[in-house]
């Protein structure tokens, strides 16, 4: 492997508070060609709770994550706590599938970006799962609507593939959802999940790529490494792909055994 064209990628998912992990992967050795990324509920606030600060926000950004998905905890029905947790963030939070209605906060979350690193233009989505439907009262209320995610994701795959080299989605929807986005959309090369709480040992190959999830609560931090290798089409491929899960030191609350 050419040390010089490895990516990595360190991701988290489902902190819930768990702070331990984000000190220690504002520790972890980067490079130029590093990636820090979280896949939704870090906070320890939710949808209906709020606090006018997220400790664990302020460690995301020291330990220098790149963006985040927002999980259902948070999404906040006040537009008022979106937008307080959006300054806080120095970082992206991505969306792909939820809109705004009224138009007030939807400059608070994008539904993607692009970020190039080792000559690869890598494009990351973020899903978020659906709260609950149109035809709901909630969405009446709100005025938030849920998109459907594999629906929403197909609908921003040709620009990100336009603009770039991959596809990475960092999903808050569920592995059995994480599965079912990667048969139905070709072209998805990461997904890195969160929100079942499940933990994936190995990479899953499921469709044209591979999923991933960490747990949860901050048990461990996930190192995805591999070689990008362009092809004749002009498509990159994942080779030489490597994957581990780093132990988080010390003991977090709310842990299950693989």
């Amino acid at each position: 492997m050419n040390h010089d064209n490895i990516i990595t990628i360190y991701h988290t998912n489902d902190l819930h508070d768990h702070r331990r992990a984000v000190t220690m992967a504002g520790e972890l050795p980067r490079d130029q060609n590093t990636l820090l990324v979280d896949s939704g509920d870090a906070i320890g606030g939710s949808n209906t709770a709020f606090r006018f600060r997220e400790p664990v926000i302020d460690l995301m950004n020291r330990a220098g994550y790149d963006c985040m998905a927002m999980g259902n905890r948070e999404f906040n029905y006040l537009r008022g706590v979106l937008r307080i947790r959006a300054r806080q963030a120095n970082f992206p939070i991505l969306c792909a599938n939820l809109v705004d209605t009224r138009g007030k906060t939807n400059d608070t979350f994008t539904p993607w970006i692009t970020r190039e690193i080792a000559g690869i233009k890598i494009g990351i989505i973020g899903l978020t799962p659906v709260m609950y439907p149109d035809e709901s009262i909630w969405f009446r209320l709100s005025g938030f609507s849920f998109r459907d995610p594999t629906e929403s994701m197909a609908r921003h795959l040709p620009q990100m593939r336009q603009d770039s080299d991959m596809v990475v989605v960092l999903s808050h929807l569920g592995l059995d959802r994480d599965r079912h986005l990667a048969l139905q959309i070709p072209g998805l090369d990461l997904i890195i999940g969160g929100h079942s709480h499940k933990l994936l040992e190995k990479p899953e190959r499921t469709g044209d790529g591979f999923i991933f999830n960490g747990g949860c609560h901050g048990r461990y931090i996930g190192r995805i490494q591999f070689t990008p290798q362009k092809t004749a089409q002009g498509k990159v491929m994942v080779r030489n792909l490597e994957y581990s899960l780093i132990r988080v030191a010390g003991k977090t609350s709310g842990d299950a055994s693989p």
